[in-house]
């Protein structure tokens, strides 16, 4: 098994729920690790057969950093779905985005309820959210490992002529309609 880093890229993005962050932005620094086997690319040197091309992976986190968001978990969150409708042979995926720099506006103030409470600023060298999933698990009917990304970009939704009254019945036995390639094959009309 093979790791897939891009680390210390580096966006100014506008993510943030203080009105100076949405105005001015920030800069951040994102770093995307996966695993997944590199056998047969590193065989053919071929980046066409490269399960995960990290020239995309970079255009992906550009393009999450460019749309604001109010929350770091969101963008994580968005990029880890890109990753996954991009790339089906990764068996994790680990995202983290650091914003440099926050703005910090805590409230300060004595314990009791009566009296006010006061705005104090800070300073912060970065706050970060980071966020992985794991994609290998074991097929429910034939125990063997195999991926399933376990929402709408899992391969298993392109499999044709899957019925859905098929999908339903696979649902009651097995507890999902995930099950390894060939067993499913085995369901599909």
């Amino acid at each position: 098994m093979a790791l897939i880093v891009l680390e210390g890229m580096r966006f100014h993005a506008f993510h943030g729920v203080h009105p100076e962050e949405q105005v001015l932005g920030g800069e951040y620094i994102v770093q995307v690790e996966v695993q997944t086997g590199i056998a047969l690319a590193a065989k053919t040197d071929d980046i066409e057969l490269t399960p995960v091309n990290y020239e995309t992976v970079y255009q992906i986190c550009m393009i999450e950093m460019a749309q604001p968001k109010k929350l770091l978990e969101t963008v994580v969150t968005n990029i880890i779905y890109r990753m996954k409708r991009q790339f089906s042979q990764m068996k994790s995926v680990k995202v983290q985005v650091k914003k440099l720099h926050p703005p910090i506006h805590a409230k300060m103030g004595p314990h009791s309820a009566t009296q006010n409470i006061k705005p104090v600023s800070g300073t912060v060298a970065a706050a970060w959210v980071q966020d992985e999933s794991s994609f290998v698990t074991n097929c429910p009917r034939c125990k063997a490992p195999f991926l399933c990304y376990a929402d709408d970009t899992c391969w298993c939704k392109e499999i044709p002529n899957v019925h859905p009254a098929t999908q339903e019945t696979l649902k009651r036995q097995f507890g999902s309609t995930c099950l390894c390639t060939n067993c499913l094959k085995l369901y599909a009309g």
